[in-house]
């Protein structure tokens, strides 16, 4: 029987400009008030991501247990990392983000997490799961908790599953895992091998590939393609010689039979994925595919 594990993150929450007084986005507090404090500070600035670190930190007696976010989510881990972009806009009502604490005399021993989320880079973030033998997982994302994407399957082995995905900016980013007997159970919409000719002057390096299913209605001439579903494959070697690497994308459930798909990818320099300027191959032509199905691929060179 499968089962359902729903994370919600939120990545980044367009809420509230910076609390008058603390320069920081977010209004502390703590339930209950004698329960501990909450240590803030701006971690770093730059033009366009502001990171703000709060630390939650429990009295005498009291142990944390989690954090409440605004306007909805929660957090697990006693440090919660915000960032933002200061650029765009954000209304000027205080947005509280609440510290919860209990007492230490009522809480069992933690059990071992699930699900880890951290920031990589600035376009990037991990989301490991950590995996059981015999069991198959799937990631969703979504940024309404409405809409689902597939972002990918594997198979647990006792070992940390990661999955490297892209920051939305200017959103919220909610997570959910599937879990399965096998993997045939959580098949994917489309999924295949992609191949590229690497040259000698990237001998030694890695890059980043970023692999994009697109959904467009064919009787609709002047409406764009939306994006159905995406992945990006982290530690790709592009030293010489012929390269090849597998991917996954979609929940073939969610495949609406009255619209076409297409996949686009690129291949760019490491920790640099999205930015035209590092791309180093890309999968040329329109790249239709049936949903579900396996699609294969080769790149061809731009630099």
């Amino acid at each position: 029987m499968t089962k359902f594990t729903s994370i919600c993150v939120a990545v980044f929450i367009l809420s509230l400009v910076p609390s008058i007084g603390q320069g920081l986005f977010y209004w502390p507090q703590t339930s209950p008030a004698e329960g501990g404090t909450v240590n803030s500070s701006i971690a770093s600035k730059a033009e366009d991501a502001i990171v703000e670190h709060y630390q939650a930190v429990p009295a005498p007696g009291y142990v944390f247990d989690s954090w409440s976010l605004y306007p909805r989510g929660e957090h697990d881990e006693s440090l919660y990392v915000h960032t933002y972009d200061p650029r765009l806009f954000y209304t000027q009502e205080l947005k509280p983000i609440t510290a919860h604490f209990v007492k230490a005399d009522t809480v069992a021993e933690p059990s071992e997490k699930d699900l880890e989320i951290r920031r990589k880079g600035s376009n990037q973030m991990e989301l490991t799961v950590f995996s059981k033998p015999g069991v198959a997982y799937k990631l969703y994302g979504s940024m309404n908790m409405l809409d689902w994407s597939a972002l990918g399957v594997r198979q647990g082995n006792g070992q940390e599953q990661v999955w490297t995905l892209p920051m939305r900016q200017g959103g919220n980013g909610y997570f959910r895992v599937v879990k399965a007997d096998n993997v045939e159970d959580l098949e994917s919409a489309v999924f295949g091998e992609l191949s590229f000719q690497g040259v000698p002057e990237f001998a030694g390096n890695r890059a980043s590939a970023w692999v994009r299913l697109w959904e467009y209605d064919p009787r609709i001439a002047d409406k764009g393609a939306d994006l159905f579903a995406e992945q990006i494959i982290e530690e790709i070697p592009v030293g010489p010689g012929l390269k090849r690497f597998r991917f996954e994308l979609g929940d073939k459930l969610k495949a609406n039979p009255n619209r076409n798909y297409y996949i686009t990818a690129a291949i760019y320099e490491k920790g640099r994925v999205g930015d035209v300027n590092a791309r180093i191959y890309f999968l040329d032509g329109f790249n239709r595919v049936d949903l579900p199905s396996e699609f294969s691929g080769s790149f061809k060179r731009l630099k």
